[in-house]
């Protein structure tokens, strides 16, 4: 299963973290797997490109970890950010055996490792 671990301060989203499979097909021809990427790489690429701002992010493979650099009230970032959530939300409501969305409050900046 992939899990989408998000933090929000507020109504801003600190952070996020995505980890898992999702398990719906043999690798390469996951739809799944396929839609939470793009919808999460996009949104990080696009707060970059549209937004100027380049989220502090790390990959390596199994785990992805963004954070966004404070003080990560930009609208354009946050617009970006929760429509990557809304996305990943809709793909859990229709691959609920494959797919979470996990909020966490917190007052900090960033992503704690969970």
């Amino acid at each position: 299963m992939i899990t989408l671990r998000v933090v929000e301060d507020g109504p801003h989203i600190r952070g996020f973290v995505v980890t898992g499979h999702a398990g719906y097909a043999e690798a390469g021809r996951d739809i799944v797997c396929a839609a939470v990427s793009a919808l999460v790489y996009n949104a990080i690429n696009s707060c970059e490109r549209f937004a100027g701002i380049a989220l502090e992010v790390t990959d390596d493979g199994e785990r992805l970890q963004c954070r966004v650099p404070p003080p990560g009230e930009d609208a354009k970032v946050q617009l970006l950010l929760h429509s990557m959530v809304f996305g990943v939300e809709q793909t859990a409501a229709a691959y609920p055996e494959h797919v979470r969305v996990v909020r966490r409050r917190s007052g900090r900046h960033g992503v704690r490792s969970t």
